[in-house]
């Protein structure tokens, strides 16, 4: 037997357990903690996998740690959970950058962490580094994280292993997916991963994958980043924001933004994307010159330098290799809305996106090149993390000791009759079985409504959501429908909502609610009754009533925390939002009265 440990310490830290080639857990610490793209090393995680190796009496091959070269500073102070928009502007600008580009002393800035009274709430393996160590020394990363993860497994572990971030990232975009295609490129691209943000792999054997490219000047996913921030909102959590503003630019304008500031700070040498007229003050240099440019159109043009760049990328790489299938991950492989702008080029065949492919998913890339001269196998739904209940006999109890006035419970539910109040325009929160890995809510952790009417977008929002005006909810289609809705002509695979389409004008009218407000695109989930059967079984009574085969879907959460997990959970997160239908398990309704 093959027992191997996956490890991500960082933004989004999460673990994960393969047992001979099949991902058995895939957890994110944010779920435990509570603390949406949790930074730091996945302790409560790691303790989960350990008990059930216990319970088990199974003990790990190899455990690798998804990045071999890592700063402590953003671990021993996760600066992304307390950080205002002016905190952020300070340490990309004047406070911390800017003095390191100045080769300025930075102990003062360092010393205020110690200061703060956030972080010195904070106690974990990395608390006692001492500030030289914590810019560049990766060893000592190396050495806090072995020590922590020793401490948790003892001798359940037989080897550890420090890996390579960006290949941990291909391995993971090319194996959590198929193992069918023969010729084709697996890309990855971030803002950086043990200093590379750019790596291209081909097929070299029936097992493995080899890297010809490794680059280090590849800046679009840290100034997709840096206009976030100067968009005011969140660096590394808010990108999706700018994402879904970028369509209500106007051509004109984000190409002449395009043109003036984006254009020239990089250019092409061979496959490697490198600088050109980038300053050397980055932030700086985007900070002024978009000062004076409009919201939108900035989206617009941030996008649209991403879109163009990924897609001269991929022609470089068909011109020099002959290929037109491609594998995407890493942190610019979440941008879904490029998938849409890339398919639609005739030297391209196939486009496979990994399910959330940015840095949770690393711990899982781990897992699978461990495994890399044994057979893997593809990850057939995400529903990897805990179960609505560890004990299915407590559920009945736990219920009713949480729900003993103002609600209404009932046993038996069938899917039918979930389907008659989503005609009837009610907003159902599903909690069945284990929660979905990644930023995706699958059926599993889910708010459902019928997406015919738009109304339920507001409701939804005033409800437990409150998004920006701007942004979409998603669709969970039935695969043999999706056809209907949406322009497909490469028979690609959406069954992660991991890539967007255009929809089609004669059936809009259908799935209004789950689609792009502004340009009717939308992003799907092409459901299949063998990913998960009760979902599944919802929907396709749904449609039995309304002729539509589809809901709109959104995550189970309320505003700014992280997907729901187990029951009190869920139960915790239901009575604080508005909604007013729970229906736990495909059995258990429990309405507020």
């Amino acid at each position: 037997m093959k027992i191997f440990l996956g490890i991500h310490v960082g933004h989004n830290a999460s673990a994960s357990l393969m047992i001979n080639g099949k991902i058995i857990f895939a957890l994110q610490e944010e779920r435990f903690v509570k603390q949406k793209n949790f930074m730091g090393f996945p302790e409560k995680s790691l303790r989960y996998i350990k008990d059930y190796l216990k319970k088990n009496s199974l003990t790990i091959n190899e455990a690798g740690f998804s990045s071999s070269n890592m700063q402590v500073f953003e671990l021993k102070y996760p600066i992304i959970h307390f950080f205002s928009i002016k905190d952020f502007d300070e340490y990309y600008g004047e406070k911390f950058y800017d003095r390191r580009l100045k080769k300025l002393n930075i102990n003062n800035y360092l010393d205020s962490f110690k200061r703060d009274k956030n972080f010195k709430k904070i106690k974990n393996i990395y608390s006692k580094t001492k500030n030289k160590d914590l810019l560049n020394n990766f060893k000592k990363y190396r050495v806090i994280s072995q020590r922590g993860l020793n401490q948790i497994f003892g001798n359940l572990i037989k080897k550890i292993t420090f890996l390579d971030h960006h290949t941990c990232h291909a391995y993971y975009g090319k194996y959590s997916i198929t193992n069918k295609e023969n010729k084709y490129a697996v890309v990855v691209l971030d803002a950086m991963g043990d200093n590379i943000n750019q790596s291209i792999w081909l097929k070299s054997s029936k097992k493995e994958i080899k890297s010809i490219v490794r680059n280090d000047e590849f800046e679009l996913a840290r100034i997709y980043k840096f206009v976030t921030l100067l968009l005011n909102m969140r660096p590394d959590e808010h990108e999706f924001k700018v994402m879904g503003m970028a369509p209500y630019a106007k051509k004109y304008y984000y190409k002449k933004i395009y043109n003036d500031v984006f254009k020239h700070i990089q250019k092409f040498r061979g496959l490697n994307l490198v600088h050109n007229k980038r300053p050397k003050n980055l932030y700086g240099y985007l900070k002024d010159k978009l000062r004076h440019q409009r919201f939108d159109n900035i989206a617009g043009a941030v996008q649209y330098y991403v879109e163009i760049t990924v897609l001269e990328l991929l022609k470089k790489i068909y011109k020099k290799y002959g290929i037109k299938k491609f594998f995407f991950s890493g942190g610019i492989s979440m941008n879904v809305k490029m998938y849409n702008f890339l398919i639609k080029n005739n030297f391209i065949d196939k486009i496979y996106n990994a399910p959330s492919g940015a840095d949770e998913s690393l711990a899982i890339g781990a897992c699978y090149f461990l495994n890399r001269k044994n057979k893997s196998l593809p990850l057939k739904n995400l529903s990897l993390g805990m179960p609505v209940v560890e004990n299915d006999l407590l559920i009945k109890d736990i219920i009713k000791k949480n729900f003993k006035k103002n609600f209404k419970i009932r046993n038996n539910i069938k899917p039918k009759y979930i389907a008659k109040l989503l005609i009837e325009n009610k907003i159902i929160a599903l909690a069945d079985g284990r929660e979905e890995f990644g930023a995706r809510a699958l059926g599993n952790r889910s708010i459902i409504a019928n997406p015919s009417n738009q109304e339920n977008v507001q409701q939804i929002n005033e409800f437990i959501k409150n998004r920006d005006f701007w942004m979409p909810f998603a669709l969970t289609v039935l695969n043999e429908d999706s056809k209907k809705y949406f322009k497909n002509d490469k028979n690609l695979k959406s069954e992660f909502m991991n890539l967007s389409f255009d929809t089609k004008k004669e059936n809009l009218k259908d799935i209004i609610a789950g689609c792009h407000p502004y340009d009717k695109t939308a992003r799907p989930q092409f459901l299949e009754k063998n990913q998960n059967e009760n979902f599944y079984k919802i929907i396709k009574e749904f449609k039995k009533i309304s002729k539509i085969g589809a809901v709109l879907n959104t995550s189970l959460n309320l505003h700014g925390n992280p997907k729901c997990s187990g029951i009190q959970n869920v139960i915790e997160t239901f009575k604080n939002s508005g909604l007013k239908y729970l229906y736990i398990n495909n059995s258990i309704l429990i309405e507020k009265i």
